[in-house]
């Protein structure tokens, strides 16, 4: 936040700069002034000089030499739409993982909701996620670059924190994302900001489209470090602010990856067996993921707007905290109804129907329904959740600036 401006006053003995409650009338007494002087020379007084404009004086806090204020950029509501979609999916990606629950065949075909699973939910919105996170570790890069001595320290500190939160993540679900994404970017994009600013963004670009055509072929984890790389290149050449501000580039991007998606998902169709384990489910699984992307920041531009961001919104600012919590919601649940997560019983599997399947996903969305409500009045009272604002606590705190004011 801007501190507030203050004029520069220069000190004056007592009686000689008043306030009107405090003394004379300035005005009457440079006026009998000027008349004493037509009296003595026969001609007009000049006109008084207008006094300088005086440029406000900068509060103690930024005073200091080299410091630069810079105002603080807005939030990207596309963000936070786009995150809280992806947190979505992941939740019912997860549920089945965390709870161990297995839905027999019947026969060579796979049951429906696997099906539905395949196509609609498993490989769409982790690469999102990792994309996102690409996104935002090259913002925040920006702006430790402002505003820390030591900008790279920050981006350490708030990845070594992350990874603590999901090593302890980690203790109730081994499939998590927290703790990879964490080794992840501190193996791949801690390093890229040693380069120059230029050679940086190449060496993103190219280095995440070839390493995510590579990993789009295993899917999973293997595209984590080639996504963070594009999110990173995004982030350094503005995508985001462009998406935010026209619907062009959504529709662009929901184009060309539909394009991909839909012979992908037909390719995906013809073998159910292997869904989900094979090259062309992760391929097809990436590009439904970004034609979703596409979609919905296109949306954003339309009446939309206001829908999405009072439902998708608040999860996405509070998507560190809604992930965790979902966490611990599922196997509290589990607990109640004398099921242990998946990483407590080992092997031991809970098989399920297609309806108790379904049930699951209806109690997935019940939880979603509460998370949004519980986000937006949380958010109402401050700006970040719990969990967020102790990352940036961890990521920020004792680091000397050399930006004030932000």
């Amino acid at each position: 936040m801007r501190a507030p401006s203050r004029r520069r006053t220069t000190p004056s003995a007592p009686g000689l700069i008043a306030g009107p409650a405090d003394g004379p009338d300035v005005g009457c007494l440079v006026r009998a002034l000027t008349g004493s002087i037509e009296g003595m020379t026969g001609h007009p007084a000049p006109p008084p000089r207008p006094t300088p404009p005086t440029a406000p004086a900068p509060s103690p806090a930024v005073a200091a030499e080299g410091a630069v204020i810079t105002p603080p950029r807005e939030r990207l509501l596309v963000l936070d739409v786009v995150r809280g979609l992806a947190l979505c999916g992941i939740l019912v990606a997860n549920v089945g993982p965390i709870l161990g629950v297995i839905v027999p065949w019947e026969g060579a075909a796979p049951p429906l909701t696997t099906v539905l699973e395949q196509l609609l939910v498993q490989q769409r919105f982790f690469p999102i996620f990792s994309l996102l996170f690409g996104v935002g570790f090259g913002m925040l890069w920006a702006s430790a670059s402002r505003r820390a001595a030591r900008p790279r320290m920050v981006l350490l500190r708030r990845l070594l924190a992350l990874g603590l939160l999901g090593a302890l993540h980690q203790l109730l679900q081994s499939g998590e994302a927290l703790l990879p994404y964490a080794i992840v970017g501190t193996l791949v994009l801690l390093p890229l900001t040693v380069l120059p600013e230029r050679a940086r963004t190449v060496v993103a670009g190219i280095g995440g489209a070839a390493l995510t055509v590579v990993g789009a072929s295993y899917g999973g984890l293997m595209l984590v470090p080639g996504m963070f790389l594009l999110g990173f290149t995004a982030a350094s050449l503005d995508l985001p602010r462009r998406f935010e501000r026209s619907a062009r580039p959504g529709l662009v991007l929901a184009a060309v990856a539909t394009a991909v998606a839909v012979p992908a998902v037909l390719l995906q169709l013809r073998n159910p067996a292997t869904a989900g384990f094979d090259a062309v489910s992760a391929v097809a699984g990436l590009a439904s993921g970004m034609a979703l992307v596409g979609v919905v920041a296109a949306l954003l531009h339309t009446p939309l707007r206001p829908v999405l961001a009072a439902v998708l919104a608040p999860l996405g600012r509070m998507a560190l905290t809604n992930y965790v919590t979902a966490t611990l919601v599922i196997v509290g649940v589990g607990l109640a109804f004398s099921v242990p997560p998946q990483l407590v019983r080992g092997d031991a599997a809970l098989v399920l129907d297609e309806t108790g399947m379904a049930a699951i996903w209806g109690a997935c969305a019940l939880l979603l329904v509460l998370q949004v409500l519980v986000s937006r009045a949380w958010l109402a009272r401050t700006a970040q959740g719990p969990l967020e604002r102790l990352w940036r606590f961890a990521t920020w705190h004792g680091e000397p600036l050399r930006v004030a004011g932000q």
